[in-house]
């Protein structure tokens, strides 16, 4: 009992009290930092690759309209025919609207890219949906589109985008 008046006892007990204080602030302060940094890893990560599948699906799909119109190049009139079996592949970009990452996308080339699969698959349904009526409108859209998506310069600017989240991804010590 003579122990508890002693001040030898108190001063430790209050030391050892502050240390472990101390000690539980800087190991919370350097948890929230370490798990910082992983959230913004995972989240480029993940950004990288909504970013990087949108990119080649677009690159897959302009390619794909600009074989359909270099099919139809200097016919006077354009007959179904001509563009039999024309589709677009939105399987990324559809699933892509589920993705917590796909707003982290530069917002005009998101809009950029939006705006192609809403124009052109707009015109491909109601080419469909209409019986494959006026193969020749269809084709009006769609080179409009693909001269758009060229001169917004788009798919460079996603490739410089995808690069650049790449590289931070990478410069944290992550292969992608």
């Amino acid at each position: 009992m003579s122990e508890l008046r002693s001040a030898a006892y108190w001063v430790g007990h209050l030391l050892t009290t502050v240390a472990t204080i101390i000690g539980i602030y800087l190991a919370a302060i350097v948890g929230f930092d370490v798990a910082l940094k992983l959230d913004i890893l995972d989240s480029d990560q993940g950004t990288y690759y909504v970013a990087e599948s949108m990119y080649q699906e677009l690159d897959f799909n302009v390619k794909n309209m600009e074989s359909y119109i270099e099919n139809i190049e200097g016919k006077q009139y354009v007959f179904k025919e001509h563009i039999a079996g024309i589709r677009l592949n939105s399987y990324v970009f559809d699933a892509a609207k589920f993705s917590q990452y796909t707003f982290e996308i530069e917002p005009t080339l998101l809009s950029e890219v939006s705006n192609f699969y809403f124009t052109v698959g707009n015109a491909l349904d109601t080419y469909y949906d209409g019986g494959q009526q006026s193969p020749q409108s269809l084709m009006t859209i769609v080179k409009k589109e693909v001269e758009r998506i060229k001169q917004q310069d788009t798919l460079a600017r996603l490739a410089l985008f995808n690069k650049a989240v790449a590289q931070s991804v990478e410069e944290q010590g992550v292969s992608l």
